[in-house]
């Protein structure tokens, strides 16, 4: 079970360290180009809230995708809605 937390807490760790980047990387785009791309903008939340969604459910953390479709361990609702509205989010921003 040690290993399974170590994991867990690792693989959070990296996605905050995601999530980070991809703040920084909106910023110095808007800072560069003095504008403001609702597109970007749209797609750079679809990613935060993908992101957010994983951290909802930690046992996606900690297993192979195959493993989790299959397996009893559920995903959250939270989750669910994360990745619905990253879905949209990122959908949107390509237009």
């Amino acid at each position: 079970m040690d290993s399974q937390s170590s994991k867990i807490q690792r693989s959070a760790i990296l996605i905050k360290c995601f999530m980070a980047l991809v703040m920084l990387t909106l910023a110095i785009n808007i800072y560069t180009t003095s504008v403001i791309d609702f597109g970007s903008v749209a797609g750079a939340i679809g990613i935060l809230s993908m992101l957010r969604g994983f951290l909802c459910s930690p046992s996606l953390l900690s297993m192979p995708i195959k493993n989790c479709l299959g397996s009893e361990n559920k995903i959250s609702k939270e989750s669910y809605l994360y990745f619905i509205l990253a879905l949209i989010l990122i959908v949107v921003s390509g237009f």
